[in-house]
């Protein structure tokens, strides 16, 4: 059951040593866990031999700021909707139900971040970096990432669940698939919310434009599709705030993806190839292909 699944991963990312529990609670599954600087990433793998390999990938600064607060800050949403899923699955595997494909988690769990200039609330960020985690997030053979960030610190994406970017994929925006927007409609059972993205979300951070999070900075280092899932609130939420996790928005974002790697797994496509070949064809390849921090 999700809600179990995502009440655990709460309990484990809110202790004093998350990552002592991690290691007792994720014995028997490929895990890794690797520091740089003061900044943990842990990674665990779910292989089935698939035909194909999704990243769910937990994007955020930190799961805590210790050094200022205590408990688990807005920012952790990532973490807990990546460690949600994770145990999930393994819950599931338990009841003999296994999916027939690979997937990648990856997250940050470090207990402290930095905070750098943005309006209306300073960005948290890893405290080496974004592009330097973002190298250790982006799992290269994933033919497809799903990218969960709090995005609450903003005034464009104001609502009371979770929210969806269309399909990032070479510099260009692609429409969502009509299917996938119905598994949406069915976790949540209300209409699609959409993040309204700018050119300049799509380009590095270090751009002199706004950003409404770091919530697609992904495609930059990836040749696959990204999309993005926003945890969102109505109110205005610094992410290094605490007590404001949102249960049935986790929860329901939580849901999502696992039925998007089945929906995967049954052969499912969360864009329209054509489109992106008309676009290439009439347009050419996007300009923002030049900003790209990855190249095959």
């Amino acid at each position: 059951m999700m809600l179990k699944s995502l009440i655990d991963a709460i309990e484990i990312l809110e202790s004093k040593d998350p990552l002592n529990l991690l290691r007792s609670e994720l014995k028997g599954v490929e895990y890794e866990e690797k520091k740089i600087g003061e900044v943990t990433f842990i990674k665990v793998y779910y292989g089935s031999g698939g035909r194909e390999r999704v990243e769910i990938l937990g994007r955020l600064g930190a799961i805590q700021m210790q050094n200022t607060s205590k408990g688990l800050v807005s920012d952790a949403d990532g973490a807990i909707v990546t460690l949600a899923v994770l145990l999930e699955l393994l819950n599931l595997k338990e009841k003999g139900i296994t999916l027939d494909i690979d997937v990648s988690f990856v997250t940050n769990i470090s207990l402290n971040a930095k905070l750098i200039p943005h309006q209306p609330f300073n960005f948290m960020v890893p405290l080496i970096g974004l592009d330097e985690a973002l190298k250790e997030e982006v799992d290269p053979k994933a033919g497809l990432i799903l990218s969960i960030d709090s995005t609450k610190g903003n005034r464009l994406a104001k609502f009371d669940d979770f929210a969806l970017t269309h399909v990032i994929k070479d510099g260009y925006i692609l429409k969502l698939k009509d299917e996938v927007i119905d598994i949406y409609n069915r976790v949540t059972g209300h209409e699609v919310y959409l993040v309204s993205l700018t050119t300049g979300d799509l380009t590095p951070l270090d751009f002199n434009v706004y950003h409404i999070s770091t919530l697609i900075s992904p495609w930059l280092y990836t040749d696959s599709p990204v999309i993005g899932i926003a945890t969102v609130s109505k109110q205005m939420i610094p992410g290094y705030v605490t007590g404001v996790q949102d249960i049935e928005m986790l929860e329901h974002a939580s849901r999502f993806c696992l039925e998007m790697l089945k929906y995967v797994e049954g052969g499912g496509k969360v864009y329209d190839e054509n489109e992106l070949k008309e676009l290439k064809e009439k347009l050419g390849e996007s300009n923002l292909q030049r900003v790209k921090k990855w190249k095959t």
